[in-house]
């Protein structure tokens, strides 16, 4: 049995991997069409400084996500502890079934740092934390008037029991209106382009689920009562946190892209086949069966197209190439106009990294940055949050004397941002960082900039009909959906290897049949993932 996976990322590569390993006899060909692997969890190089695009904490609920990348790559802790680990020649492993290592820190690339999350937000002048936190610096940063109108509306917003029907009233009935417009309408705005009134609140369901004030406060009693009593100083095991509310997480030693890239490896030297630079430009359907994929064309660099017959077709193109591409032998169409115009109104976010190279950096008050992300709230500025790679790893760093950032900006392909050259984006990265008061002009010495397209799909416009692209897909016997651009859903990277997963039991026991697909698509639909749920016996 021949399979083609499309895409070499999180989602391709974890399918890969798990349906060799669950039957050795199927042939598997990885198609990516970029020179990168990990898709937009890949890291790129500039002079020897790396690029994290969007940044990618290892963190997950899912204990067999945890396992499976604590597998591939040992935890490295600072010193041997005695709760619970074993130790045999320098590796551990604890009870929660983490592999782990005391070996010297740069005795091996391949490990997993335990990193402190720290994330602030960046409004008028001032720095929060991020999520917001009922602390000193919140309420002195806020004004005690300003608060008591914040406690005032929040309350206000629990007599509201109506489902919401927009973002906007998903995040009033969490934080209340008041804090809504302070810290969540500009910045959502900044990055989806959107109002949050014309935004989904599936969105709100998907990224920021359980968080709310009430969440906020009972994670503060939490860590009051966990600090009077023993723990682990590097436990990662945080399965019942908000993934918002975490403070620790594993992150590679070179950043997300070793992971993926060490995979690659390993899946090669098991037999599976990946090409570089090859891009599936049409699926080829049967004349007679609209729900049977025959073949692939596969188009190099120069322009050379093959046709390879598969039986099974593993997508994580994004949904509306998906469509386009897809044809009968005959050159007929095989998806009803109306498929075909949900798909093409699917709106995606693409995504600007301005790398800066700088000697100094400092919040506002010149103290000094320890944070991973800042989140920028500031009006008059179009960075919306600023990555501190140094704070991920230092070895993402060349020259640990230097500061490496990355100003994240959100656009759309074609438009005003999108279209300035590169010298005119690090020239505005330069100005905005300069207005925001984190460096100073003498502080620059390079920089850099990559783009990347539909990095985050988006919740509106034709949206509200996907479930008919569901219904339509799952009924295409041999093709599967996974991935976070393969299935339009903002997924973290460990939901998209959790699809791969449960895609590749399937195929391996020939359970192919649209009631088991659709399961893929509840992956991510509720806090826990439905692990138990999904998981093929």
């Amino acid at each position: 049995m021949r399979v083609a996976v499309i895409g070499a990322g999180p989602a391709g590569l974890a399918f890969a991997e798990r349906l060799n390993s669950l039957n050795s006899e199927f042939e598997i060909d990885i198609f990516e069409r970029s020179n990168y692997i990990g898709g937009i969890s890949k890291t790129a190089v500039y002079k020897g400084n790396r690029i994290d695009i969007g940044g990618h904490r290892f963190f997950s609920k899912s204990d067999e996500v945890m396992r499976w990348w604590t597998n591939k790559f040992p935890i490295q802790l600072s010193q041997p502890q005695n709760d619970g680990l074993i130790t045999y020649r320098s590796s551990m492993r604890n009870l929660d079934g983490f592999n782990t290592t005391i070996s010297p820190q740069d005795s091996s690339d391949r490990v997993l740092l335990v990193r402190k999350r720290k994330s602030r937000i960046l409004f008028s002048g001032k720095m929060y934390d991020y999520p917001l936190k009922f602390n000193l610096r919140t309420i002195k940063n806020i004004g005690l008037l300003q608060l008591i109108s914040v406690s005032s509306s929040y309350l206000y917003s629990k007599f509201n029991n109506q489902k919401p029907k927009n973002l906007e009233e998903f995040i009033i009935s969490r934080f209340g209106r008041k804090l809504y417009s302070m810290f969540f309408e500009s910045y959502t705005e900044k990055v989806w382009g959107r109002h949050p009134l014309d935004i989904s609140p599936e969105w709100g369901v998907q990224r920021i689920k359980g968080l709310s004030i009430r969440k906020l406060i009972q994670d503060i009693l939490v860590k009051a009562f966990d600090k009077v009593k023993p723990s682990s100083q590097e436990n990662i095991a945080q399965k019942n946190t908000e993934t918002s509310l975490i403070e620790k997480f594993l992150y590679p030693k070179l950043g997300p892209g070793q992971m993926w890239e060490e995979v690659s490896k390993d899946l090669i030297k098991q037999g599976v086949s990946i090409f570089m630079n090859k891009e599936v430009s049409k699926l080829n359907f049967s004349n007679e069966d609209d729900n049977y994929v025959e073949s692939i064309q596969v188009k190099d660099q120069e322009g050379n197209i093959e046709t390879k017959s598969y039986d099974y077709v593993i997508s994580t193109m994004p949904i509306k190439e998906l469509v386009v591409n897809s044809k009968r032998l005959n050159g007929d169409t095989v998806f009803s106009k109306e498929i075909i115009q949900i798909a093409e109104g699917l709106p995606y976010r693409d995504f600007i990294t301005v790398g800066l190279l700088l000697t100094s950096l400092s919040d506002p008050e010149g103290k000094e940055l320890d944070d991973t992300w800042i989140y920028i709230q500031e009006p008059g500025v179009k960075v919306g949050r600023i990555q501190i790679f140094n704070n991920w790893s230092p070895f993402l760093v060349k020259n640990q004397d230097h500061y490496w950032i990355g100003l994240e900006y959100f656009c759309n392909e074609g438009d005003e941002l999108w279209n300035l050259t590169n010298d005119q984006l690090i020239e505005l990265a330069r100005k905005e960082i300069l207005k925001l008061g984190l460096s100073g002009k003498s502080d620059f010495l390079d920089a850099t900039v990559l783009r990347e397209k539909k990095t985050y799909p988006a919740y509106f416009d034709s949206y509200n009909d996907f479930s008919k692209l569901i219904d339509r897909f799952n009924s295409i016997n041999n093709l599967f959906l996974i991935g976070r651009n393969g299935m339009h859903k903002y997924n973290n990277q460990d939901h998209s290897m959790l699809a791969g997963f449960r895609a590749a039991e399937l195929i391996a026991k020939d359970n192919c049949n649209s009631d088991e697909k659709a399961k893929l698509w509840l992956i991510n639909a509720e806090q826990e993932y439905h692990e138990e749920k999904n998981k093929v016996s």
